[in-house]
């Protein structure tokens, strides 16, 4: 299947953000800060969120809404945190976890320039047609051009092997401080 990639705009933010908090709603990394079934509350933080990366140019949309991905470039580590941490008031009681969870992932990150996918979703009726591998290969075209490699954790153990089978490997795995849940760290090299 041939799925368009394109730039996601600002005004796409809201339905693509309820895309991932179907998506998240039931995500360790999520479930941990937010609580179970806080599917408004994930859809409301990717909301937030995803109307600073999209301002950035680095939200990316599949077709019409059939899922998204947020590339971070190399070099954009700071204004990440920033982000992140702008954030942080609004998180519905789940700041400290969050904070100390995303502090912890970013002592994990490559101390070399690297692409990141932040996240990717795919809307449930579209799963398993090739919409998460054409958004995870446009990013890793960015990262074969620049020669550098490409990163991403995740807190799905379903996950690893999809992540492998795309040419990412495990380079840590641990539980994430506090009684987090436990996170793999992979990295695509080009």
């Amino acid at each position: 299947m041939s799925v368009p990639i394109a730039r996601a705009t600002p005004d796409r933010v809201p339905a693509l953000a309820e895309l991932l908090g179907g998506a998240f709603t039931d995500d360790p990394m999520l479930v941990w800060p937010f609580g179970a079934g806080r599917t408004e509350v994930v859809t409301n933080f990717f909301r937030a969120f995803d109307e600073q990366i999209a301002a950035l140019g680095w939200l990316w949309e599949a077709g019409a809404g059939l899922g998204v991905a947020a590339w971070i470039p190399p070099g954009s580590d700071q204004a990440m945190m920033d982000i992140d941490r702008s954030m942080r008031p609004a998180l519905s009681g789940a700041e400290a976890r969050h904070a100390e969870m995303w502090e912890w992932i970013a002592e994990n990150f490559l101390d070399e320039p690297f692409w990141y996918l932040d996240h990717i979703g795919v809307d449930a009726d579209h799963r398993g047609g090739g919409v998460g591998t054409a958004l995870i290969q446009h990013g890793l075209a960015f990262a074969d051009r620049d020669g550098v490699p490409a990163f991403l954790e995740t807190g799905r153990p379903e996950n690893v092997g999809y992540y492998e089978r795309r040419g990412f490997r495990t380079v840590t795995d641990a539980d994430a401080p506090g009684g987090g849940p436990h996170i793999w760290f992979m990295r695509y090299d080009p």
